[in-house]
């Protein structure tokens, strides 16, 4: 019925052949026109010439009918991946959670070439857009290209978003009708009469141009006169007007099987189709092959399926609401006898006409509740359709919290009414999760203002959304009100969940004494809130310095954490961002990370998923610190896509600080100033540690790109110390050197080691290290400078930090070089090199290559760096013409002792008279400088990212 030749696409498929051959193509091609007008068609053709020049081609359709289910599309990709590695399913199909599925499917991309068609994405499910949003994002390298199709007017909104925000390279197509010529073409052998009156009843479309061809001449003159749509019409039931005329005039019987197979859907059997059709098996079966005969429908393996998308849409459109309605309703209740999974029998729940019916409604709850964790915006609309569909329900809204129109509480007695504000606890959870803080915050709004046992978890959702949406005054007076009300029994965990926000919004003294309390009570007895109070406890302990106390805390809240069970810890897996940014203070960082792994597991497994943009974020500070930087690379865009879903907006540049800072040491220039510009232009977050950290990485990376000035005014000497403090001092003095303050940089790294020795931790010694051995540096105490960047080299080992000891490393091979120890500083290149090469540190790479020549050219004056202090003082006095009389006055020596110096500065330099002293000097001085900056450029980069902070609780 549909096969064609292919003509009249000739300049589009052009078009498109020439995004293979372009320098630097567009790789997202999108397809636009409307139905019928031969957009599969194109999709078709360019991708077997594609798949002709050996290119892998993944080919999907998107149809309305699976738009309700989560995935959807996902699957169909991952299957069409299936055929060609067997693997692959099991492998992205891993848990359901649509960030990890979308990190798979970039993964399996960028190992080779690939044209990924998506037809018809306008009818893409929600779960499956955001993934293919994913890989807009995070292009898999420059193997993947993108075609995408949709119906006029009709790019999926959050698409269009996406390519606009990320600027991708697209081209844009909108497919014409057809003309005289290719009418000519595609039916060469019908009358020109009979082709120009084609041409005029499809208005060009080839799919209505194709079925009246079909017709008989009376057929097309009724159709002529009665289907012709206007050329301006839009709407989608012009569409299939054709098509379903054709249908219409199939048999009775062939007819109602064809539309209950539409209403059944990819779940059609013999049995389902009996039912919904209301036909004996007999006469199902015999209508089945002859619409199999007649192209409208294969029947392979069991399975009932139409030959073309637009088929099952013409259908079930076919049908009378009322009839689909009736028939979804026949589907469920068979479905039901069947004990079908919930999620398929809610498919057909919400779109029947049920009325008053309890058991549809609490099916519709309970699959609700099924998907919630994996497809939260499936769960909204299933809940609305139980909350309409429950006895004592009026006409109103089902996000109304429980009242009818006129504001009085809907009828049902006590029982009924807990019912509804359990519904809609539920509902904004659901709307929570699906990224709707500010209609979950209006749903759970009235359910908080009204008195029951669920008014208190009511009062601290509302807060999350509040605070999600940067609303703190108002998540404030919520937690004002949950913390007024009376204690019950069991609860601990709700209290845990005040005393985290609490201290999260600097109310350090409410949040102590909150965990005092809860350690003083029986609610400390649950193994879950206590583990979670003593991880709060220990970072407490940690921003006040008391590190002996915090290590004992830690040990045994990182034990304890790893004792509760995926049930227990659901409760509580909000407060393990506390425990990971505790590893990440006392350098238990691979410790941490494994706990917050699992603790995102939970969330997505038991639909606590708005607690996984932070989980995200630590663990994307803490893979950096352990020099997995790709890893660290991927969490930050995990937690930028977890914010975006939630509008978790404080979250976005904090997340972004540390990918930028990942970014300095892995990518190019631009590819840093790229990203350096995305988090510049994201507002700031409204929390102050977050916020100083993202001030503080834009002004230190764009003082290194040139885009800004770094910040070296405030001096943190004075500062009240908290667990990076040494970091910030070294910082501080490093930028003091860069200024050329020596007594400023002195004292900031006398108080960088004070700071170190307090605190006790490796990475904070290794810091204080560096800063001595830099300062030593600048002022040629070479001695000194070894001695220090050799504990720098050896407390970044103690603390995991592998990329930090190899920029050690880097720095002691300079200074090696400007000993003259060439061998040494060649053995230490060697092993920097190597621990760059292995964590993908490919800027740092670069780095160490210009080091590496730039040593190399100064062997060439063996011992030039190995001048004394007085050498150097008379070679300075020499290169500015002075005569050896006035440097042994300056300098109160005998012009003999002059002479002798020179000679050996001479030798040193390689220089037969002095006058090349003052050249050869500023070579060595250049060429020194240059290699310090471009090892110390960054070194303990990680902790400085979040350096000046107590962790949560320090707030200025």
């Amino acid at each position: 019925m549909f096969e064609r030749s292919f003509v009249g696409r000739g300049d589009d498929l052009r078009a498109l052949r020439s995004t293979c051959g372009e320098a630097d193509p567009p790789w997202v091609l999108l397809v636009e026109g409307p139905a019928g007008i031969g957009k599969s068609r194109l999709a078709d053709e360019f991708a077997r010439e594609i798949g002709e020049r050996g290119i892998r081609v993944v080919s999907v359709t998107a149809t309305e009918y699976e738009q309700a289910e989560p995935l959807h599309l996902v699957g169909d990709i991952v299957e069409r991946l299936s055929d060609i590695d067997a693997d692959v399913a099991d492998e992205v199909l891993a848990d359901g959670d649509v960030t990890e599925l979308g990190r798979q499917l970039r993964r399996r991309f960028a190992t080779t070439e690939t044209l990924l068609v998506v037809d018809d994405v306008h009818w893409a499910d929600t779960e499956s857009l955001r993934i293919l949003e994913y890989l807009i994002r995070n292009r898999p390298g420059g193997s993947l290209r993108l075609l995408l199709s949709y119906r006029e007017g009709q790019c999926p909104a959050s698409i269009a978003r996406q390519l606009r925000a990320t600027r991708a390279q697209t081209l844009h197509l909108r497919v014409p009708p057809f003309t005289e010529s290719d009418v000519a073409d595609l039916l060469p052998d019908t009358a020109p009469e009979r082709r120009d009156r084609l041409l005029s009843a499809s208005h060009g479309n080839p799919l209505y141009l194709l079925l009246l061809a079909e017709l008989s001449e009376p057929e097309l003159e009724r159709a002529v006169r009665g289907e012709n749509p206007e050329p301006s019409s839009n709407d989608y039931a012009a569409l299939d007007r054709t098509i379903r005329a054709e249908l219409a005039q199939l048999p009775r019987r062939e007819r109602l099987v064809a539309q209950a197979a539409a209403v059944c859907g990819v779940h059609a059997d013999v049995e389902l189709l009996c039912a919904t059709a209301q036909l004996p098996g007999t006469a199902v079966t015999a209508a089945l092959d002859d619409l199999a005969g007649r192209g409208v429908l294969t029947v392979s393996g069991g399975a009932v399926a139409f030959g073309h998308p637009l088929l099952r849409t013409a259908a079930y459109r076919l049908a009378g609401h009322g009839w689909r309605a009736e028939t979804h309703r026949r589907a469920a209740e068979v479905l039901r006898k069947r004990e079908a999974p919930l999620p398929i029998r809610a498919r057909h729940l919400e779109s029947a006409l049920l009325g008053t019916d309890e058991i549809a409604a609490r099916e519709l709850m309970r699959a609700a509740e099924q998907v919630l964790a994996s497809a939260p915006a499936t769960s909204v609309r299933w809940i609305c359709a139980a909350m309409r569909a429950a006895p004592g329900r009026s006409s109103a809204d089902p996000v109304d919290g429980g009242r009818s129109e006129s504001g009085a509480a809907l009828d049902g007695g006590p029982s009924a009414a807990a019912g509804r504000t359990s519904d809609a606890l539920l509902l904004g959870r659901a709307l929570l999760l699906s990224g709707s803080a500010e209609r979950a915050g209006e749903v759970l709004g009235s359910v908080s203002a009204q008195s029951g046992p669920h008014r208190l978890e009511a009062l601290l959702l509302s807060a999350r959304c509040e605070r999600i949406l940067g609303r703190v005054d108002t998540a404030r007076t919520l937690l004002a009100t949950a913390a007024s009300l009376p204690r019950r029994p069991g609860d601990g965990p709700v209290q845990l969940e005040l005393a985290i926000l609490e201290m999260q919004d600097h109310r350090d003294a409410e949040g102590g004494a909150r965990l005092n309390t809860l350690f003083a009570s029986d609610a400390i007895d649950d193994p879950a809130v206590r583990v979670a109070a003593t991880a709060l406890r220990c970072l407490s302990l940690v921003a006040d310095l008391r590190i002996t106390e915090a290590i004992t805390s830690y040990r045994q809240a990182e034990r304890d954490f790893g004792l509760l069970t995926d049930v227990q810890l659901r409760e509580v897996v909000h407060a393990v961002p506390a425990l990971g940014w505790a590893a990440f203070f006392l350098d238990d960082d691979r410790k941490g990370v494994a706990h917050l792994e699992r603790a995102m597991r939970v969330s997505r497994r038991f639909g606590r998923s708005y607690a996984l943009p932070e989980l995200q974020t630590v663990r994307a500070y803490s893979l950096a610190k352990l020099g997995r930087l790709a890893d660290a690379v991927a969490a930050a865009e995990d937690a930028d896509e977890s914010a975006r879903q939630f509008g978790y907006g404080d979250l976005l540049s904090f997340a972004g600080a540390v990918k930028l800072r990942t970014l300095q040491s892995m990518s190019s220039r631009a590819e840093v100033l790229e990203q350096w510009h995305a988090v510049a232009a994201l507002p700031r977050p409204v929390m102050g540690w977050w916020r100083e950290v993202v001030e503080t990485t834009l002004s230190d990376v764009g003082g290194w790109l040139g885009v800004a000035e770094a910040d070296h005014a405030r001096s943190p000497i004075d500062d009240r110390p908290g667990p990076l403090h040494a970091t910030q001092l070294g910082r501080f003095a490093h930028m003091a050197l860069a200024d050329g303050d020596l007594p400023v940089a002195l004292d900031a790294v006398t108080a960088a080691e004070a700071a170190a020795e307090l605190i006790g931790r490796p990475g904070q010694q290794a810091a204080a290290a560096l800063a001595r051995a830099e300062y030593a540096c600048a002022t040629d105490d070479l001695i000194a400078a070894e001695s220090a960047v050799l504990m720098c080299i050896e407390k970044f080992g103690a603390a995991g930090m592998p990329v930090n000891r190899a920029q050690g490393v880097l720095l002691a091979a300079t200074i090696a070089g400007r000993r003259g120890a060439f061998t040494l500083a060649t053995a230490r290149l060697s092993e920097a090199r190597a621990v760059f090469a292995d964590v993908g540190a490919h800027a740092l790479l670069s780095e160490t290559t210009t080091i590496q020549r730039r040593l190399a050219g100064s062997q060439t004056v063996r011992g030039a760096t190995a001048l004394t202090r007085r050498e150097r003082e008379v070679a300075e006095l020499a290169a500015l013409g002075c005569a050896n009389k006035e440097i042994a006055a300056r300098l109160y020596v005998s012009p003999r002792t002059v002479e002798d110096h020179l000679s050996r500065i001479l030798r040193k330099l390689g220089l037969s008279s002095r006058a090349g002293i003052a050249r050869r000097l500023a070579e060595l001085d250049a060429g020194s400088r240059a290699g310090d900056d471009a090892v110390v450029t960054g070194i303990g980069w990680m902790e400085e990212a979040l350096c000046g902070t107590k962790g949560w609780t320090s707030q200025r």
